[in-house]
């Protein structure tokens, strides 16, 4: 679009994206037959601008309505996620006139199911408050500028330091955090106007439950983080295996909770019944088959190419993460960044003398591979692998251990004979078959001794089989259903050929388990009544 185009989209009465127009449409119809509304029961959801959430939050929330009157309030969080990067355009998209008229669309089309504004990230109603909110930040900022890591920075009784690395890495761009950065002073500027701005609409209204996209980033985990501790239930929506996860204040990451996953499968009867559904499905993900839990990506991770598989017998294979994306998704993670765990990693295993192999994230975005080439130039001994060579491949060359922070990657090796390290809370840390570096030191020291493990290789397949039936089969049928919905349903919506996304989205109706997540909304709302 150009210039002039843009420009003319700011003053337009709603968004200038079909789908939305669409979805606008349809809502519209919809709402006609809500009978009315009580003031005093009152609910919250984030206003997110895109397509996906404005349909799903719209037609749970107008679901919620239809079986309980109550009202709805919107939580605008647009403020510097606005625009990735920096330099003139980035402080144009950021000020707060464009904040103001682009937010302005998304509120006109959300407010006949939402209702009125509870609050926006982006205001010029406080200029005294955001005033004295700059001051504290700055003081703040010039006290941690000899740290390399604020991850457990808390301001207000709020945790934010993750929160405030991750938009960073991801806004600002950067593959690394540095705190000495201004850009850091402004999302600390903003962290603290929006804790403040939270907690005066929640705490005040006491909505009846709020719902986000995301719990990550200033402008996701804030609102969220806020809400807990003043006693507002929260549910996420970040993708199929969590969706409407109620947070807690012991757990607010929008990632599955799998603390579990071990001791209740080893509580539950025919396990070998259930590891044979695990493993059908595992071959066929291995096979290149896209399976339910990866129902969302184009093509399989697994799907073989023509690339020459690199030698790595006996060698270590790192598996990179998206150098761009939150690194703090999962809790525990010993390192700022990617970039700091990687040479970490890499320093480890050069000193021990350890063959070791890069392996790419397939999906990463383009400037990970800026990232790449400087990580090349800081070593260039470095072995650099297709991230188009499968997993299963590197196994069958004789790779003896996989690195990874958090990733998924370690089952599937696991189930494949190979163990791995990580160093966060990752999705199996409660199985054997991987080893997670609680500190540095341990971290060294298990880079030290790679190819170590615990299992057999047969347990270890076991144990791999247990975390997948957990992860992505048990919970039954309709949980199943509802996932499969979310993959297409999510793959319309993000397809610039894809229409008639209302039809896709009012499926979930016919799901007992979206059902089910209506009636514990509905519980909120009376719940809330009760106590009033």
């Amino acid at each position: 679009m150009s210039l002039f185009g843009h420009l003319q989209s700011l003053f337009l009465k709603i968004p200038r994206n079909q789908k939305v127009k669409e979805l606008y449409s349809y809502f519209t119809d919809e709402s006609n037959g809500l009978t009315g509304e009580d003031e005093t029961q009152i609910f919250a959801a984030q206003i997110v601008e895109d397509p996906f959430y404005y349909g799903l939050f719209s037609m749970i929330s107008l679901d919620v309505r239809r079986r309980i009157k109550c009202a709805g309030r919107q939580v605008i969080t647009r403020s510097f996620s606005s625009y990735v990067g920096q330099g003139f355009p980035a402080f144009v998209f950021r000020s707060g006139l464009v904040s103001w008229l682009i937010s302005s669309q998304w509120s006109r089309i959300n407010q006949k199911i939402l209702g009125s504004e509870g609050y926006r990230s982006e205001s010029f109603n406080y200029p005294l408050s955001d005033l004295y909110d700059f001051w504290r930040a700055f003081v703040l900022w010039r006290s941690l500028k000899n740290l390399k890591d604020i991850s457990q920075l808390v301001v207000s009784d709020i945790l934010v330091g993750d929160l405030i690395v991750d938009s960073y890495v991801r806004f600002r761009p950067s593959h690394r955090f540095l705190v000495k950065d201004r850009f850091v002073l402004t999302l600390l500027w903003q962290a603290h106007r929006d804790i403040r701005r939270a907690h005066d609409f929640f705490s005040g209204y006491k909505p009846s439950f709020y719902l986000t996209s995301y719990c990550t980033y200033i402008q996701n985990g804030i609102a969220g983080r806020v809400a807990l501790q003043v006693g507002v239930p929260v549910y996420v929506f970040s993708g199929p295996l969590v969706f409407g996860k109620k947070l807690s204040l012991n757990d607010y990451f929008h990632t599955p909770d799998t603390s579990d996953y071990y001791s209740n499968f080893e509580k539950m009867d025919r396990q070998p019944d259930k590891l044979n559904m695990a493993q059908e499905q595992m071959k066929y993900r291995l096979s290149g088959g896209i399976d339910d839990a990866t129902g969302y990506m184009k093509q399989s991770a697994y799907s073989r190419s023509n690339e020459k598989v690199v030698d790595v017998e006996g060698a270590v294979v790192i598996f990179l993460h998206d150098f761009y994306d939150s690194p703090h998704v999962y809790d525990d993670l010993i390192f700022p960044d990617f970039w700091s765990w990687v040479c970490f990693t890499i320093d480890s295993l050069i000193q021990s003398g350890t063959d070791f192999w890069i392996k790419p994230h397939p999906n990463q975005i383009a400037l990970s591979d800026t990232v790449v080439q400087l990580l090349i130039k800081k070593y260039p001994q470095l072995k650099i692998m297709s991230s188009r060579i499968t997993n299963s491949q590197l196994v069958e060359g004789g790779m003896v251990c996989g690195v990874t922070a958090y990733g998924t990657v370690a089952h599937e090796l696991a189930y494949m004979g190979v163990p791995s390290i990580c160093c966060a809370k990752h999705p199996h840390h409660s199985f054997k078959f991987c080893r997670t570096a609680k500190s540095l030191d341990e971290y060294r020291i298990f880079l030290q001794n790679p190819s170590f493990r615990e299992q057999s290789s047969k347990e270890m397949q076991r144990q791999a089989l247990a975390f997948f039936y957990m992860h992505n089969i048990d919970g039954g049928e309709d949980n199943i259903a509802l996932r499969r919905q979310f993959n297409r349903y999510f793959k319309l919506a993000n397809d610039s050929q894809g229409d008639q996304l209302a039809q896709e989205l009012i499926k979930f109706r016919e799901l007992p388990a979206y059902n089910k997540l209506i009636d514990n909304l509905v519980k909120e709302v009376r719940h809330s009544s009760a106590k009033r």
